[in-house]
């Protein structure tokens, strides 16, 4: 264990005392030390001086904990936006991305996607099962209530037909509301590739559908469903167009639930765009044409930029009108270089805050501007700079300058500088840790920058949202990820989180711990024996081999894994095993016990309660192990209305299960002990029940 040195561990008046008692041996013809001297002035001048660097020494700042918390592996996250979808009725008009929206409180958000005019209409929605159909459509309106979309066995005939009046633009995109299952919760998904389950979507009467992106993982949460139909998509039973949902595999884990289905959702950030810049590739033409079709670019200001060599050039041969559609911008690209990279760069700015924008520099080591962003934050990751650099060749040209978290790693020309949200500054290099700025009105331009409220943009379910272009109101989520920008006490809380777990698996506990963190799977329970080999015929392995017993969170009393569940859960032990010891990952096996109870009770102990408490008693007990008589004595005794317990019997009707002579019930290593046959004996009238 280290500890912390006091650097500041002198007062001003002790420094001046051990000062003066050294005086006679350094200088021994000094003989006076009073305080009229000037020697003695001078000495206290540096007294005084000492004290102050002994007091900033001491000083362990937020900065200095950065730098070492980055040492150590640990980069402080940035500010996130909120995220949300509105739902938009099919006669809303159409919409541009970036379209802005605000709350009653007044918290902006923008639309991350443009919403076409002719958008999908759902009309009905089916839930088949063999020969029968119903309609769940109003089921849907209620969001409080939730549905089994494949039935209650989910047998290959269920499927869930939803019938489109209308067809949209484009690639068809649902949202689908999952309800999460009570018991163990689900893993983050590692990538979109992991699926629980198998359904395959049908366009019914298209040559065939094309599943181009599933944020569902197979319904298992929440999110969007995209869908390209092949060919034409013909009517159909009722004149609907029919999207049809089976159910080739249910898996081994929940069984799916809704509680809503929408073609109308669209995403949306809590975010306000203040200046963005586009690059495209032109053709050297006088007259090169190009749709910016977004809001900011439709209402904004334009500046716009070609690159002539190695660097970009501001020009003013250019022109643009506004349409329905965004900005149709037309420039004279003849002078643009045509090396196969971009040569044109459209920068766009909010009308409104346009000359917030734009700072003259002075050239200085370390320059700092105040950009006044209203106690926003700015997004870094989107944060850019259009500065006006000094070449190698001595000309002045604008470059693109990006947002980095320190500037001490970086060298004389690096074209970087650094953001402070708390002081909302940004500051430039020295000319020795990051490049200068050069001199000059209209120097710095803001190119790319985006502000949000952090976790102050986390809104609840059904907040309205109002468009500032017209005024039209939507309805929205609950707005979920917001996050401020993470202190040092934060980042040094999760370095040590880090720090007292392992990614590595070390001891059976920590199999164990990794295998129920499997990415996707919603894993009840998991055993680590070590030792064992289910493949050796005594169980007893030749190999450093350790056997991990893996339970899905399933439906019924007895879920078992199926193969696509255990191949995820033996990957997750393959990355974290040791590299000299084989892991081996297999199912339980059930064991069906057979219970003898004799007791004195009242009328509130019925059979149920008591199968009720042994049941839960052999679920707490685990995988494998011993079931101790005196355990489930006390497991029945603990059920109300039992007055007093004088024998609980515990007997296996399957093989491998052996008995000692106190009773106890020693299971095989793999098994999860069941409740079969309960036989109870009541002492007050001697009768026997099942």
């Amino acid at each position: 264990m280290l500890s912390a040195r006091n650097l500041d561990d002198q007062t001003y008046e002790e420094i001046v005392r051990a000062a003066e008692g050294r005086l006679p041996w350094l200088c021994p013809v000094w003989t006076d030390h009073n305080a009229h001297d000037p020697g003695i002035t001078i000495l206290e001048l540096m007294a005084w001086y000492k004290e102050m660097q002994q007091y900033h020494m001491n000083q362990f700042t937020d900065a200095l904990r950065y730098k070492l918390l980055k040492l150590a592996g640990m980069d402080r996250r940035e500010a996130a936006p909120a995220r949300c979808a509105v739902e938009l009725p099919p006669d809303a008009p159409a919409r541009l991305a970036g379209e802005r929206l605000i709350t009653r409180e007044g918290i902006p958000f923008e639309l991350t996607e443009a919403v076409p005019a002719r958008r999908p209409v759902v009309a009905r929605v089916q839930v088949v099962q063999g020969e029968r159909r119903m309609d769940v459509g109003e089921l849907l309106e209620d969001r409080r209530v939730t549905f089994l979309p494949f039935g209650g066995d989910g047998g290959p005939d269920s499927r869930l037909l939803v019938g489109f009046s209308q067809l949209g633009e484009g690639d068809l995109r649902l949202w689908f509301d999952v309800e999460a299952s009570d018991g163990a919760p689900r893993n983050p998904f590692a990538s979109l590739d992991q699926v629980p389950r198998l359904i395959r979507w049908d366009c019914l009467g298209a040559e065939g559908t094309a599943l181009l992106r599933d944020e569902t993982h197979a319904l298992s949460v929440s999110g969007y469903v995209t869908l390209r139909p092949e060919g034409e998509w013909p009517a159909g039973e009722d004149g609907l167009h029919w999207l049809a949902l089976t159910l080739e595999d249910p898996g081994c884990e929940e069984r799916v639930r809704l509680s809503g289905l929408s073609a109308g959702r669209w995403p949306a950030l809590q975010r306000e765009t203040w200046a963005e810049h586009h690059t495209f590739l032109a053709p050297a033409r006088p007259d090169w044409t190009v749709c910016l079709a977004d809001a900011l670019a439709r209402d904004g200001a334009l500046a716009v930029f070609l690159r002539t060599g190695e660097r970009w050039e501001q020009t003013g041969a250019w022109q643009a009108a506004a349409t329905l559609d965004g900005r149709i911008l037309q420039v004279d690209t003849t002078a643009a270089v045509q090396d196969g990279a971009d040569n044109v760069l459209v920068v766009v700015l909010d009308g409104d805050r346009s000359g917030r924008l734009l700072f003259d520099a002075k050239g200085l080591p370390g320059e700092r501007f105040f950009l006044d962003l209203e106690g926003r934050t700015a997004l870094t990751e989107s944060f850019v700079l259009l500065c006006d650099t000094l070449d190698r060749d001595g000309q002045v040209r604008p470059a693109l300058w990006r947002c980095v978290d320190d500037l001490y790693a970086c060298g004389p020309r690096d074209r970087v500088f650094t953001y402070d949200p708390v002081r909302e500054t940004i500051t430039f290099g020295d000319g020795e840790h990051g490049a200068l700025l050069c001199r000059g009105e209209g120097a710095v331009l803001v190119a790319g920058l985006a502000l949000t409220r952090g976790a102050g943009g986390n809104i609840p379910a059904g907040t309205d949202l109002t468009f500032l272009l017209d005024g039209g109101t939507v309805p929205s989520q609950a707005a979920r990820g917001g996050a401020d920008r993470e202190t040092a006490a934060q980042t040094q809380a999760r370095l040590l989180q880090a720090l007292s777990t392992t990614r590595k698996c070390v001891s059976a506990d920590d199999y164990e711990r990794l295998a129920r963190e499997t990415p996707g799977l919603r894993v009840a329970a998991a055993k680590a024996l070590p030792g064992y080999d289910p493949d050796e015929p005594t169980g007893v392995s030749r190999l450093p081999t350790v056997t991990v017993v893996a339970v899905p969170a399933g439906a019924g009393d007895a879920p078992l894994p199926d193969s696509r569940f255990l191949e995820a859960v033996q990957r997750q032990m393959d990355r974290v095993r040791p590299i000299g010891t084989q892991v081996k990952v297999v199912s339980p096996v059930y064991v069906e016990l057979r219970a003898e109870l004799v007791l004195r009770a009242g009328s509130e102990a019925t059979d149920e309660a008591l199968r009720a408490g042994l049941s839960a008693w052999l679920r707490s007990s685990g995988i494998g192990g011993t079931l101790r008589a005196g355990d489930a004595m006390a497991a029945v005794q603990a059920v109300p209305g039992v007055l007093q317990v004088r024998e609980v019997s515990l007997r296996s009707l399957g093989p491998g299960c052996y008995q000692n002579e106190e009773g106890d019930l020693l299971l095989p290593r793999r098994a999860i002990p069941r409740l079969g046959a309960l036989r109870t004996e009541r002492l007050s009238d001697r009768s026997g029940g099942r």
